[in-house]
């Protein structure tokens, strides 16, 4: 039995499970302490050119217009599109109970929320896109002092510090469709808004504020989404308590960004800003952005857009010599 065959066949099979430990090892840390991501964000000022031409239409037709009607769209513009500080004073003084954050999972989108709504606005109660199981371990990652963890591909570290300084007696939820709910409905169309509806109703107290931070297509307006189904199943008095909000960079989004560009060019300076009501704007809005129409000021009631901080542009540009 100990011939030298057989210590070879040992050695091979030996070798092979040490590879196969440390492979195990390498992919559980991989996943437990993930890097952020190195990539930063374009400077360059057009980065949808597929949609450009509707500005440069848009500009056409607003360059057609008389004096009078110009003045009047860039006004109406200038009292339409707010500040986060002006919305969030008025969120503030409004009884809103329940509001739906829709976002794209960006880790821009998230440190702009931190810093900007979560650092600066009282929430009583956070619901986020995880199962409670999933809530748990990252409560106690953030607790055990790690300063970056992703949750759907972008962290959520800093929203949740931000949120408990802000507000310690804080209550955070996670309402994601569990496990059990999924083997339940089998699948059915709509079947998980429906099921993180339930738990949101599961977690919900009236009079107090809730705040659901999730994929923005659950936030929509439209039929089987989450905040439909939310909207169609409160009662009357809370049915007007609801508000859903779209939060937007600058270029994650080619119609939106084209809508941007008319803004510089029109000479509506406006950085970080909120449309507090999407139905309120100039009707030719409406009529020379049809896309951005369709794709957002139809179907959320409220839209934030943040821009590339001139000062984090110069950085960029200084650490990759953008000339």
């Amino acid at each position: 039995m100990d011939s030298p065959l057989t210590r070879i066949i040992l050695f091979v099979i030996g070798g092979y499970f040490i590879v196969l430990l440390f492979l195990g090892a390498y992919e559980w840390i991989r996943k437990e302490y993930p890097r952020p991501p190195s990539s930063h964000p374009s400077t360059e000022r057009i980065q949808h050119p597929f949609y450009y031409k509707q500005a440069k239409e848009a500009l056409k037709r607003f360059a057609g217009l008389t004096k009078t009607e110009r003045v009047a769209i860039k006004e109406s513009l200038k009292s339409g599109l707010i500040s986060m500080e002006q919305w969030m004073i008025h969120l503030d003084q409004s009884d809103y109970q329940i509001m739906c954050i829709g976002e794209l999972h960006k880790d821009s989108t998230r440190n702009f929320l931190a810093e900007e709504f979560f650092k600066k606005f009282s929430v009583d109660v956070l619901l986020l896109e995880a199962t409670p199981k999933e809530l748990k371990r990252l409560i106690k990652r953030m607790n055990a002092g790690r300063t970056y963890y992703p949750l759907l591909d972008a962290d959520i570290m800093r929203i949740l510090r931000a949120v408990e300084v802000r507000n310690p007696d804080i209550k955070i939820y996670g309402i994601e469709e569990t496990d059990k709910q999924k083997k339940t409905h089998h699948g059915f169309a709509g079947s998980r808004d429906k099921a993180i509806a339930r738990n949101f109703w599961y977690r919900f107290q009236p009079g107090i504020r809730h705040v659901i931070l999730l994929g923005a297509l659950h936030c929509t307006n439209e039929p089987n989404w989450l905040f439909e189904n939310l909207r169609s199943q409160a009662p009357f008095p809370l049915k007007k308590r609801l508000l859903n909000v779209y939060v937007l960079g600058e270029h994650q989004n080619g119609p939106l960004g084209t809508f941007l560009y008319f803004l510089d060019e029109i000479g509506i300076d406006k950085k970080d800003f909120v449309i507090p009501d999407t139905s309120a704007l100039h009707p030719h809005i409406y009529e020379w952005f049809q896309l951005l129409n369709h794709q957002i000021l139809k179907k959320f009631s409220t839209l934030i857009v943040f821009r590339i901080p001139a000062k984090e542009i110069a950085e960029i540009e200084a650490n990759f010599k953008i000339e």
